[in-house]
Formats: structure tokens, sequence, C-alpha cells
């Protein structure tokens, strides 16, 4: 049994259940329509989003109808978010397939984007909670925030580790939170405080996701299922590169800064694995992740805290 197996046990029915309903929804009588969403069908990836809402909902009392509904709706908002973005930054691939942008055109591909979105919207109201909808809603305008505050930095070139943190807490971990807090809403058992306390680690969570992914885009050589210096070639400055370039001396700096203008994507991936700065942004995750575990242990053990800790672990360190 794999690792992801493993943290699935206590929510096995419940994700079976989810899986069901999200290939259901997703359907449409026009035929190129239909093409697309089967495309989706086939690339969704291992649905970490959904494993924390219900992983979150058991942890804070008991899974609900209402959390497959909610489940589905941020799969979806997410699955919306990544087919805008690949025609934003023309990408051609997606979880090691042919992305949808470079499978029909770029108007087909918004306009697919935008029906997943209307369907996610459908499932977030048929839980009929204002809590959950309002969520939803606030984490569209942090997605958006997150993904044009970084096209600010790359064009501004800027290598401030706030400035990153700031960006990924928008762009990535905003998502992660809602997904904790949200199964916590839908669990019909969880007060403010509980709701705080998930969303706080889904955030953490979600920051560990973001740097562990930057730390790919560094290896030339690792099968991640994302394409080494994805975010290179589009000029994107993330926390190793931020760490190496504060801390190098006159003419590195000034040879990183003609690598970016010239996307001299070797040299730069070959200085940052060469100056500290992948242990840098591992030490970061790792002091991320230990502080996500420790505030797991304000919850009462289960089956679902269980999972959720191994959750954490393979967030920071899996290998794709």
């Amino acid at each position: 049994m794999n690792i992801l197996s493993e943290i699935k046990q206590p929510i096995q029915d419940s994700f079976l259940l989810f899986q069901n309903t999200y290939d259901e929804v997703l359907s449409s009588a026009n035929p190129t329509l239909a093409l697309l969403l089967e495309h989706i069908k086939k690339s969704k990836g291992k649905q970490m989003r959904p494993m924390l809402v219900m992983l979150s909902a058991g942890i804070c009392g008991g899974i609900t109808e209402n959390t497959i509904h909610a489940a589905v709706a941020l799969e979806l908002l997410h699955t919306a978010s990544l087919i805008h973005d690949d025609v934003v930054d023309d990408s051609d691939e997606r979880r090691g397939m042919s992305s949808v942008k470079s499978l029909f055109n770029n108007k087909v591909s918004v306009l697919g984007g935008d029906y997943v979105l209307s369907v996610g919207l459908s499932e977030a109201t048929a839980t009929a909670d204002a809590n959950i909808i309002s969520t939803l809603a606030s984490l569209g305008k942090q997605l958006a925030d997150g993904e044009i505050f970084q096209m600010d930095n790359t064009k501004l070139k800027l290598f401030d580790e706030n400035a990153y943190f700031n960006v990924i807490r928008n762009k990535t971990a905003s998502l992660f939170a809602s997904c904790a807090k949200i199964g916590a809403i839908s669990s019909k058992n969880a007060d403010m405080e509980l709701e705080l306390k998930i969303s706080a680690i889904g955030e953490i969570i979600g920051l560990c996701f973001q740097i562990k992914d930057d730390i790919f885009d560094f290896n030339p050589d690792a099968e991640t299922g994302k394409p080494s210096g994805k975010d290179l070639l589009e000029g994107k400055i993330t926390l190793p590169l931020i760490y190496v370039y504060n801390n190098a001396d006159t003419h590195t700096k000034t040879a990183i800064l003609s690598a970016l203008d010239e996307v001299d994507v070797a040299y730069i991936q070959k200085v940052v694995r060469e100056q500290g700065g992948i242990e840098y942004a591992n030490q970061r995750l790792m002091n991320l992740q230990q502080r996500a575990l420790e505030m797991l242990d304000v919850f009462h053990d289960s089956p679902y805290k269980s999972s959720l800790k191994r959750y954490i672990e393979y967030v920071s360190e899996r290998k794709n």
C-alpha cells in the first residue's frame, strides 16, 4: 500500500463518493466541452485538496454530505484556476500530461475553465451553507491576487523573501487553508476556535506544498511530473533563488540577473544548487512542517489525526 492509500484509509468510502460525484457533475451535452471535461477527469492528479477537506471534517467531528459537496466545489475551483493558468503561462503540459490549452485553443480553454468554475459554484450552493459559500468566494479573490502579485514581482525582479511568502500565502496556502476550514465547517460540530486552528494548519501545509514545488524547479534530473525549470523559464523568482541572490557577491548577483534576462535556466539551477539555495529552502520547509505537526497536537487522537499527520509529512517529503 502506498502512502496516499494509507492516508486515505479513514476516508476511503467518503473519497469514493467524492470521486463519483466529481465525475458525475463534470459532464456536458456539448461535444467539444465533453471532450475537454473527459480530459480533465483523466488528468486529475492526486486530489490532495479534497483529501484535506475530508480529513479536516473527520478530525473536527465527522464527514457529512456537505463535506462531499464542498470537496467537489474546491477541487473544481482549483481545476478551473489551473486551466486558466496554463493559458496565461502558455503551458503545454500539466501533471505529466498535455494541458487543456495544448489540446484546445485558448478561447475554448478559457471558456472550459469558466464552465468548470460554474459547476464548482453549483456544488458550493448545494451545501446551502453561507459560511462555506463565503469562504469559497474569498478564496477566488485571493488566488487571483496571488497570481497577479507574482507577475508584478517577476517584472520587478524582486528578490524579497517577505514578498515571496505573501505570494504563496495567497496563491497556494489560501487554497489549503480554505480546504481545512471548509472541512471543519461542513462537519457541523466545529466551533470558531476549532475552525481557526485547522485553517492555520491548512495554511502551513499550503506553504510547504508550494516551497516543495519551487525546489523541484531547480533539479534538472528529477522526475517530478513538473517540467524542470518551468518557473525559471517564466522568470519567476522563488525561495531557493532569493536566498542565493541575497547572499551572493556582486559578481554572482550580476551573473544571476544576466541569466534571468537571457533565460539561462541551466546556469541559475547550477548556482542555486551549488550555493545552498536548496538546503535553505528545505530547512524553511522542515521548520514549517514541524510547526504544523505541533499545532495538530491539540486535536484528540483518532485515525483522522494519524492520517493528517502522514499527510503533512507527505506534502513536505514527496518526490513529485
